[in-house]
């Protein structure tokens, strides 16, 4: 079971790599399922599914935006759900893929990593307050304190503000082995932590690293027993750091209908079934624009209020490892477009897997094609 896991995954990191070096014919639903067995402790549970008159209406919709992301060479949707009230309005998955499959889900992971977070928040465990210092020996901070050091906070971690930009994911994804935390902290302090927006996933592994040492377990390990097993989701693979925690920032494979669940929970202000399984409070934080990408650029607020009015979805403000859009939607985002998007007002999550490099085109596809009609 073991050497099936590791051969799934990188297979999928070199199908990856090679992106654009091949090409496909526009998909179907089904597939053959390469992904390990569930684990048999836990029960899986499904969402329902609308009534048939509903399913019909959106199947035209979602049959376009898969359309138009397979019309662009070398572009590919693997999977599309679309959930309206807790019911699944629209499901399809591309040939070689299936509903079974543990989908690979770059940076999407992070808001599993802030989820895990707001657990140990709820449990008193740290504080977003907290400065990060306190988390980390000798060995892995700066051999010298600094100011900025110092200040560094959880929140700086969860808003990506942290000042830190050595950004090492490509040396953990190509299996070197050092050590993370003490690589990152040691890499150098660029702007007074809160600053400044400046992406960094070495930032959420910090975060998985802390919540490990306060808990005592993986984070993965964290959220099967306080969040998937509530959900009923018992198939899931986190990879790890050469110390042993979960990569916090990357490397968390689920299946598409996992991903939907977990956005509807959060819609539902982290109640699933009449158990709240993390604070509404907590939800609330990760789904506000807690700081603008564009904090710390040097112009004028009518130039900040013209990025806000473009339209632009990576411009609407960043929140506990989220990015918030257009029409009061937020989404989890990782690379080739792995998308989870909640539209409270529509109370609905649309979820997409895929191995496109067009980010862009397929969230437009999303807000021309399904969200008027959610």
């Amino acid at each position: 079971m073991l050497v099936k896991k590791v051969m799934a995954r990188f297979v999928w990191v070199a199908l990856s790599a090679l992106l654009l070096a091949s090409c496909g014919e526009p998909p179907v639903q089904g597939g053959e399922d390469i992904i390990p067995d569930p684990n048999p402790e836990l029960q899986e549970s499904h969402l329902p599914r609308a009534s048939a008159e509903d399913m019909a209406t959106f199947e035209i919709l979602g049959d376009l935006v898969f359309q138009d992301v397979w019309t662009e060479a070398c572009y590919e949707l693997h999977s599309l759900m679309v959930v309206r009230d807790g019911e699944v309005l629209y499901e399809r998955w591309a040939n070689g893929h299936s509903p079974e499959e543990l989908h690979i889900l770059w940076s999407v992971s992070k808001t599993f990593t802030a989820l895990a977070v707001g657990l140990a928040v709820d449990d008193k465990l740290l504080n977003v307050e907290d400065t990060i210092k306190q988390f980390f020996t000798a060995d892995e901070l700066p051999e010298q304190d600094t100011v900025w050091g110092n200040k560094m906070s959880v929140w700086n971690l969860l808003t990506m503000s942290s000042g830190i930009t050595g950004d090492y994911i490509g040396l953990g994804v190509g299996g070197h082995d050092f050590d993370w935390a003490q690589k990152t902290l040691r890499s150098g302090i660029s702007f007074a932590p809160g600053s400044k927006f400046h992406y960094n996933s070495m930032n959420s592994y910090l975060l998985s690293v802390i919540v490990s040492r306060v808990t005592g377990k993986k984070i993965v390990d964290y959220l099967a027993e306080r969040v998937f097993a509530p959900l009923g989701i018992i198939d899931y693979i986190w990879e790890e750091s050469p110390q042993g925690y979960n990569s916090g920032g990357w490397g968390l494979y689920l299946s598409t209908e996992s991903l939907a669940k977990v956005g509807q929970m959060m819609l539902q202000g982290g109640e699933w079934k009449g158990e709240q399984i993390i604070s509404k409070e907590w939800i609330e934080a990760m789904m506000a624009p807690q700081i603008m990408q564009y904090k710390g650029v040097v112009f004028g607020e009518e130039n900040q209020q013209a990025i806000v009015n473009s339209g632009d979805q990576n411009q609407q403000g960043y929140g506990y490892q989220m990015w918030c859009c257009t029409n009061g939607a937020v989404r989890m985002d990782g690379a080739w477009s792995q998308f989870v998007i909640l539209f409270p007002k529509q109370n609905s999550v649309v979820v997409t897997t895929a191995n496109s490099a067009n980010n862009a085109g397929l969230l437009k596809s999303i807000w021309s094609r399904l969200y008027p009609n959610l």
